[in-house]
């Protein structure tokens, strides 16, 4: 088992993220199961409701881990649990890290240009997709 400091959490939702404040948190690999992953973080609670609304649901996350400097790591994810107390809200969550081949950002360049795209529209999509690691392979079928 190993663990590792939170220190981002950004929600992937309809094309937007939710950004609570990571006041603090933990990542947990129990390196074993479908599910390996538990991430826990406490943030203010004015997102409490919004968070509690998604409660067991199934969530597409980026994490970043350790530095502020390190790459965010994709997550799918379920919240397992949320508690309030006082002016913090401790939020569970238990899934499994998302991996894209080695190729992912040239594929995706590819599919983005087949698309259409092109100029400071190109580059302004790609940044985008490449901050949030989207699935574009589900959107061809």
């Amino acid at each position: 088992m190993k663990s590792f400091k939170v220190i981002d959490l950004k929600i992937i939702q309809e094309q937007n993220f939710i950004v609570p404040e990571v006041l603090d948190g933990v990542i947990i690999n129990l390196e074993e199961g479908e599910e390996p992953w538990i991430i826990e973080i406490v943030t203010s609670s004015h997102l409490s409701s919004v968070l509690t609304k998604l409660k067991d649901q199934q969530l597409d996350m980026m994490v970043t881990i350790t530095r502020p400097t390190n790459t965010p790591a994709k997550f799918s994810a379920t919240l397992m649990d949320i508690h309030d107390k006082e002016d913090k809200t401790s939020v569970i969550f238990k899934g499994a890290i998302v991996t894209h081949g080695p190729n992912y950002a040239e594929n995706l360049l590819a599919y983005l240009v087949e698309k259409g795209y092109e100029g400071e529209s190109l580059i302004n999509e790609f940044n985008v997709r490449m901050e949030s690691k989207e699935d574009f392979e589900k959107e061809e079928e």
